[in-house]
């Protein structure tokens, strides 16, 4: 049986001073239904019950979270090849059923689009049964993607057993990207490409209006690692033309944004060669979704991706008793002179009563939580430590320079120049 129910915003208004997860909570969207958020998220991309998943801290960690009123869960029908979602959806039964929760409290988004694992077995069964999925982007043996609409359809039923809800807060098309990568590796002509891309968004778009009125969702949007992006890139996805080709419940969109990675800080949204944010003659992305009302949720705020490779903007943590060989020893000195130096960055640019000892990855979720247009930050906080690091985090003052600080920073690092050959 599935709980019956979604966020409301009388359950999910700011309360519960003891922490802040609860009482520094914003409206996730402009919508006059719109739920109240923690300013950070549980990201749950490796939750699950096995120890590869974190199983059993991760479990505790959610419960935790979701104690000290954390009560946004971001998560997907892929994380964990579904283990993400069945964690979630048992443990939020067992709060509700204790009366520690109610449904109408808590903020469950989860995303569609990935054909992996479990998925990869359907859909090549249907595959072989003359039934596909149509429009699957193959990218190899592992990973395919779709965004039709009878696979989203397949998916947020799916989603909704696994989670044990009658109805999910949030849809999120996953990584609607990865057409575009296809077209380009396939030569497909740009204006063509954009052309069909449009036309498949605009249908997923239309499909997730229908789960709506249905009341198998009751809000969608899109997560993608290239909103943002400048529209010279051939596989962005701009934010400005997802919102005329959706409908009034495209609510949400999902983005990633750290020191290293600032796109949507920095690159228009206008498809205009004048539109120049920085001479306030163009929108940035965050700029234009807090003008429509459309909530940004902030994914890999300690996971830069940069060059092909990723810098992690945290200190480093060694368990205790922990066996290093050498090569280990090594990464662990280099992390940890590179988290030194990160940190007296940001006490020189954030040199503010409430932030004397701060640690890096607090700096980092300040400088983030605290960006106009953004609601919520998404870190993956899957160890009980990870999450009281976040409520610290967010009890700190607030960084009302936080768009110039992050500016700052970002141009003070030597990451994002090109280095002589």
């Amino acid at each position: 049986m599935l709980i019956q129910g979604s966020a409301t915003p009388l359950a999910t208004q700011p309360k519960n001073l003891e922490s802040p997860f609860g009482s520094r909570r914003r409206k996730l969207h402009g919508g006059e239904k719109a739920p109240w958020v923690s300013a950070v998220g549980f990201g749950s991309y490796r939750i699950g019950f096995s120890p590869s998943l974190g199983a059993p801290e991760s479990a505790e960690a959610l419960e935790l979270a979701l104690r000290r009123g954390m009560n946004l869960i971001d998560t997907s029908s892929n994380y964990g090849n579904g283990q993400s979602e069945l964690l979630i959806g048992r443990t939020l039964a067992r709060l509700f059923e204790e009366g520690v929760l109610t449904r109408e409290a808590v903020v469950v988004v989860t995303k569609a689009g990935y054909i992996q694992g479990n998925n990869m077995e359907l859909a090549k069964k249907r595959v072989v049964e003359g039934r596909p999925f149509p429009e699957v982007v193959e990218f190899g043996d592992a990973v395919w993607h779709c965004m039709h609409p009878d696979f989203l359809r397949d998916q947020v039923d799916r989603s909704r057993e696994r989670l044990g809800l009658a109805t999910l807060d949030v849809l999120l098309l996953h990584n609607p990207e990865y057409a575009l990568k296809k077209f380009e590796l396939d030569a497909v002509e740009p204006i063509r490409a954009r052309e069909i891309f449009d036309e498949r968004l605009a249908r997923a778009f239309a499909c997730c209006e229908e789960l709506v009125a249905e009341g198998k969702i009751a809000a969608y949007g899109l997560s993608s690692n290239t909103l943002g992006m400048p529209v010279e890139d051939p596989a962005h996805v701009n934010l400005r033309r997802c919102a005329e080709l959706a409908g009034p419940n495209f609510r949400v969109a999902q983005l990633p944004l750290n020191w290293i990675e600032i796109a949507p800080t920095v690159f228009p949204v206008e498809n205009d060669p004048r539109a120049d944010v920085a001479k306030g003659t163009g929108r940035n992305t965050l700029q234009f979704a807090r003008e429509k009302g459309i909530g940004v949720l902030v994914n890999r705020p300690f996971n830069a991706m940069h060059d092909g490779g990723l810098i992690r903007l945290t200190r480093p943590h060694v368990p205790e008793g922990a066996t290093l060989d050498d090569g280990a020893k090594r990464g662990l000195a280099n992390w940890t002179a590179l988290a030194r130096d990160m940190e007296a960055l940001a006490k020189r640019h954030i040199d503010l009563p409430g932030y004397e000892e701060a640690p890096l990855s607090q700096y980092v979720l300040c400088t983030l939580l605290w960006q106009p247009g953004v609601v919520s930050v998404l870190a993956g906080v899957r160890k009980t430590r990870y999450v009281a690091d976040a409520e610290e985090a967010v009890a700190r003052p607030t960084l009302l320079m936080a768009a110039n600080m992050l500016a700052a920073i970002y141009e003070e690092l030597e990451f994002h120049r090109d280095s002589p050959v």
